[in-house]
């Protein structure tokens, strides 16, 4: 009897010890996915925040992190080697993440905001379920290794207190760098000025030589001396690895790249970074000039003439899921976001608040910034209309759109 009691305690304690336990998250809790100082940023008010990026330190401290979002761990206990875990919204059950992970724990990032979350985590004939809530603050930040300022616009609130769908429109920075320039070194530059051959070289040369022989002295950088030997001669490197561009296309599922840039910018390029999968958009004015007018100059004749254009691919719902981006995704990305915003019903305090969110990356507070997207508020503020929603509307019937179309993009972009 008392090896037969020994055989059940040992039997009950192996089975104890083969069972999965979740640590974290607590069933239930709520999951911040903004890092501290991201989070404290954002949940200043509009005065605070736009005198934020003053203070040496807090735009430090921004910059660290970036636009990297915050990890939410998945942790668990068990004593097996290798574990699959899944993780799925709800309550439509989307699978958002599984791997086999040789680990008790795992990080996901880059979730939806404002969602019910169930994980599940088994290994040996075992499984344990945990469920938690991700917070209701925007920006939803997300990860795209190799490039900065990426966001879903989604999640803000819209008109009629209808939230912005997530997962339809992303705003980046540039996903492959601009095409290479290359500039004349130092050491050109002076054997140019003592041969006397500098003053040939267009205004740039006139300016160093002038430089030079005030006893100035060149730039450390050669493309701080701006003088150019070869311009745009070849395509800009991407900027994702393949591994992770195969990544984001399952993630994020992306349909089409709107790219504002010039040609200058876009030399070579006859297709999207992210692969033949997704469509290339780019965009030229009435008289074949390319790149978007950002700010106040998106509502001059030629800056409507690219609206026209821009905004005719945010109509098509084949189109989605957009990323859409400039190279720092900061002058000519924030121009589009705050139209499209604004049209969406999105408030003024909303639209501030993405506009300055890339200064996690960048200066966007400065005098001049400020100024910029003061005069789009005031350009835009020019349309009639009694709401920001409104005169969004107005200008959007101006550039050619129906009045059914605007209703239909609202419809396909605000949740019920």
């Amino acid at each position: 009897m008392k090896k037969l009691s020994f055989l059940v305690v040992a039997a009950s304690a192996l089975t104890a010890c083969a069972a999965i336990e979740i640590v974290s998250p607590k069933m239930g809790t709520t999951v911040e996915q903004l890092r501290p100082v991201q989070r404290d940023f954002i949940l200043q008010s509009k005065e605070s925040r736009d005198k934020y990026f003053d203070g040496a330190e807090n735009a430090a401290a921004l910059r660290k992190d970036g636009t990297t979002p915050q990890p939410i761990v998945l942790e668990w206990r068990g004593d097996k080697a290798d574990y699959t875990v899944t993780l799925k919204r709800l309550p439509d059950g989307k699978t958002f993440f599984t791997a086999s992970v040789p680990s008790n724990r795992v990080e996901v990032d880059s979730l939806e905001i404002a969602r019910d979350w169930e994980w599940t985590v088994s290994g040996g004939g075992e499984t344990a379920t945990g469920r938690f809530r991700t917070e209701d603050l925007w920006p939803r930040l997300i990860r795209i290794d190799g490039t900065i300022n990426a966001r879903d616009i989604g999640g803000m609130i819209g008109l009629n207190g209808r939230r912005v769908k997530q997962g339809l429109v992303f705003r980046t920075a540039g996903l492959n760098h601009n095409a290479p320039i290359e500039y004349y070194s130092n050491e050109e530059i002076m054997q140019l000025y003592k041969d006397g051959k500098l003053m040939e070289m267009g205004e740039a040369g006139k300016h160093l030589a002038k430089k030079l022989k005030k006893g100035g002295r060149l730039h450390s950088r050669a493309k701080s001396n701006g003088l150019v030997k070869r311009k745009c001669y070849a395509p800009g490197k991407v900027r994702l690895s393949e591994a992770e561009r195969v990544r984001v296309l399952k993630d994020y599922g992306f349909k089409s790249d709107v790219d504002l840039r010039r040609d200058d910018e876009c030399f070579g390029m006859t297709g999207s970074p992210l692969g033949p999968e997704v469509k290339w958009w780019q965009f030229h004015d009435a008289e074949g000039k390319s790149g978007y007018s950002a700010y106040a100059g998106a509502f001059s004749e030629r800056g409507t003439n690219l609206n026209q254009q821009v905004f005719r691919i945010f109509m098509d719902p084949k189109n989605y899921p957009i990323v859409f981006h400039c190279i720092g995704g900061a002058d000519r990305t924030g121009t589009v976001g705050l139209i499209l915003e604004a049209l969406l019903g999105v408030s003024e305090d909303m639209m501030w608040k993405d506009y300055l969110t890339t200064g996690f990356v960048g200066v966007v507070s400065d005098p001049p910034h400020k100024r910029n997207i003061t005069g789009t508020f005031e350009a835009l503020g020019k349309t009639p209309g009694a709401t920001w929603a409104e005169k969004a509307e107005r200008y959007f019937l101006d550039l050619g759109f129906t009045a059914k179309e605007i209703a239909d993009l609202r419809e396909f972009l605000l949740e019920k």
